[in-house]
Order: structure tokens, then C-alpha cells, then sequence
């Protein structure tokens, strides 16, 4: 339970480094404070631009594929028994990175949606996966122009494409997503509100 505990922190202490913040910070400002209010990606791009927006986006991804990648280098420098199949690490260290990109310690637990960061745990673990999402999440986008809904059905169609990849035996992989979907939800929960009432920001090209 101790390497658990350890990856569950490890994973924490890496989502929790939040791009966007620390950019807008050196530029002189807090990107809580302008547009959406949100320290992911696309507020970033929306507040500073397309360059910006960009980095952070990489970063995002990018820490949630170092999550995994460190818990496997923990693993397997670990002289202790495994309690559970190293997958169950894996998984934890994803849905742990993806907390603490969202309620970052270090910056009053106000971060970003998770969205890039579990992403970057997906390209890790499955990269062939986000093949079919990646597509849903452009055609919702281009359809309807609004980010926070392409990214809800491209996290939900994660779960149907490793249904039809793989199928019912990896039940832990395919509970691994659903859980990460319903978190997804749950930080676009202003969003969904916003959409409902019509005051949602559209995404302009």
C-alpha cells in the first residue's frame, strides 16, 4: 500500500504543474482572472494566443504521458510485492495526475479541466485509442464550435472505441475510462450549464 500511496502522490504532484498558470504568470497575469476563468488550454489560447495555447497544450499532454512513465520506472525499481497488477497503478497515477492538474496544491487548487492531461495518459497507455476520439472530438467541434462539449463525447467515445477494440474482458480498462470520462463531466460542469442556457462561448476559426 506504501508504493501505491506513493504513486498516487507521484502522479498528484505531476498534474499539478499547471502550464497555464505559470505562462500567464511570467506574462503578468492570472488566466483565472480573464475569459472563461479556466487555467487549461483553450483559455489560454483564447486570453494569449494561438502560440501559447499551443504550448500548454503539449506540456499538458506531455506530464500526463511522464504520470505513467514515471509509475512504470517506480515499479520497476520497486523491491516490493505488487498488491495489485501494474495496469491498477497505471490507472491510479492517470485519474491521481488528472486531479491534480485540475485542484493543483500549489495554485489554491484552482487548475484546469484535465482534459490534455488525460490525454497524455491515454497516448501512454493505448495511443492507437485516441485515433477514433480525436476524430469525434474535431467533427463535434466543427458542428457545433463548442470545446467543452467535443471534449465530454471524445472522452465518453473512449470508452466505445476500447469496448469495440478490445471488449468486455478488460473490465478494469474499460472501468479506468469511464471514470475518467465521468471526471471529465464533472469539470465541464459549468460548461454543460452554459450550454443549456445558451451563454457558452463558441470557439471561432
Amino acid at each position: 500500500m506504501l508504493l501505491l500511496g506513493i504513486i498516487i502522490l507521484f502522479g498528484y504532484v505531476v498534474g499539478s504543474i499547471n502550464a497555464g498558470l505559470i505562462l500567464s504568470y511570467l506574462q503578468g497575469l492570472d488566466i483565472r482572472t480573464k475569459g472563461s476563468g479556466n487555467a487549461g488550454a483553450t483559455n489560454v489560447l483564447r486570453v494569449i494566443g494561438i502560440k501559447s495555447g499551443i504550448t500548454v497544450f503539449i506540456i499538458d499532454c506531455l506530464k500526463g504521458m511522464l504520470a505513467i512513465y514515471g509509475t512504470a520506472i517506480l515499479l520497476s525499481n520497486s523491491d516490493q510485492n505488487l498488491i495489485f497488477s501494474k495496469e491498477i497503478y497505471f490507472y491510479t497515477a492517470s485519474l491521481a495526475s488528472v486531479i491534480g492538474h485540475s485542484y493543483p496544491v500549489w495554485f489554491s487548487f484552482r487548475g484546469g479541466k484535465g482534459a490534455a492531461t488525460g490525454l497524455g495518459n491515454i497516448l501512454y497507455i493505448f495511443p492507437s485509442l485516441t485515433i477514433g476520439p480525436l476524430l469525434v472530438f474535431i467533427a463535434t467541434l466543427v458542428l457545433t464550435k463548442y470545446v467543452g462539449l467535443s471534449t465530454i463525447l471524445a472522452f465518453f467515445s473512449l470508452s466505445l472505441f476500447a469496448y469495440f477494440y478490445i471488449g468486455i474482458e478488460d473490465i478494469k480498462f474499460l472501468t479506468y475510462l469511464f471514470l475518467l470520462f465521468l471526471f471529465i463531466v464533472y469539470a465541464h460542469r459549468d460548461n454543460i450549464a452554459s450550454m443549456l442556457n445558451k451563454s457558452e462561448h463558441k470557439i471561432s476559426f
